[in-house]
């Protein structure tokens, strides 16, 4: 059954609005998809900073439900153009959700792991109190108490290490891990004191649904479940593409400190604590759903594929479609500590 609902998506062309778009556009009679850069058909203009566009775009579509998407999630970035941070992920974020409870629309915020510090042993969950030490961490927490503060129906949900994209979207670690197999790498440096949860973008669209429909508004974390290292999910990468002639070589964080200057938090691990509350954690084991975008994405990337096809391919994502298998359910197994993390 199609949802009547109208929807605004802002930042929509970016992986996870990539990942999100497809499934809302099937579900929904009207959804806006809107961007900075205009580089799909499905997508339309849309700078979020300015307050007298974003409020235009409110009076013409009268939205019930608003995927805030849009932010300046580059660390570097951030931390050397901290008012175009501020500007974007905060101040932005603050007229969203402004004008949501003005329409009277449901807002879904997207945050991030990078709002506490890393110093604490174990899982951050929704009850752990945010201390972010970089600008990018600094904003979007900014900007999750903006959204509390304005907007009575939201929902603030914090991603962690994102996984998607495909070869044209997906500007991430796995995505660089990928970019040297096919290269023909002998050697590959991962990073292995830094800890963290990744969040695969098709199980976060589909999860979120499940949120959605529970209208319990509030805070949530929505990531993998387990935890790991850079290193570590190189490992799996290369397990998965079966590459074991690549030497895969861990080094402290300091290697690429010149390339990767932004502080980042030790560990970014996180647990699901309210979703599980609710009964709705259908996040797979990050493994799994590593193993679901490599093969689903970059199957030229595996072993034994011929070296002149090994190359980054974006025309395999010229259209976005949305994942065709089943909505996982959650098993007793699943619920396993991961003996590999």
């Amino acid at each position: 059954m199609v949802n009547e609902e109208q929807v605004l998506m802002t930042g929509a062309g970016g992986m996870l609005g990539n990942a999100v778009f497809p499934y809302f556009s099937s579900r929904f009679k009207s959804v806006v998809a809107t961007d900075l850069v205009v580089s799909e058909p499905w997508l339309s203009h849309l700078d979020v900073r300015d307050t007298g566009a974003l409020r235009r775009q409110f009076e013409a579509l009268q939205p019930q439900l608003v995927l805030h998407l849009a932010a300046c999630t580059d660390l570097e970035f951030c931390e050397t153009n901290a008012s175009v941070a501020q500007e974007t992920n905060h101040a932005a974020t603050g007229e969203v959700a402004t004008l949501c409870e003005e329409y009277g629309a449901t807002l879904v915020y997207i945050s991030t792991a990078g709002v506490f510090d890393g110093t604490k042993e174990g899982f951050y969950t929704e009850q752990d109190t945010p201390h972010p030490i970089m600008e990018y961490g600094h904003t979007k927490h900014d900007g999750e108490k903006e959204v509390a503060a304005r907007c009575r129906k939201h929902f603030i949900v914090r991603a962690g290490w994102m996984v998607g994209g495909g070869p044209k979207r997906d500007k991430k670690f796995v995505h660089h891990m990928l970019g040297q197999i096919i290269a023909g790498a002998k050697q590959i440096h991962a990073v292995n004191d830094r800890f963290g949860t990744p969040t695969y973008t098709h199980d976060f669209a589909l999860n979120l649904f499940h949120l959605l429909d529970s209208r319990q508004y509030g805070l949530y974390h929505m990531v993998c479940e387990g935890s790991g290292t850079r290193f570590d999910v190189a490992q799996e990468i290369l397990a998965i593409t079966g590459h074991s002639e690549i030497e895969l070589i861990a080094v402290d964080s300091s290697y690429f400190a010149g390339q990767y200057f932004a502080p980042r938090p030790v560990s970014e691990m996180m647990r699901n604590a309210n979703l599980e509350a609710l009964g709705i954690n259908y996040m797979r084991p990050w493994r799994d759903a590593l193993r679901d975008y490599i093969t689903r994405e970059f199957a030229h990337a595996m072993a034994g594929v011929d070296a002149g096809d090994r190359r980054m391919r974006p025309d395999r994502r010229l259209h976005s479609v949305p994942w065709d298998g089943p909505e996982r359910r959650k098993t007793q197994d699943r619920r396993k500590p991961d003996p590999k993390s």
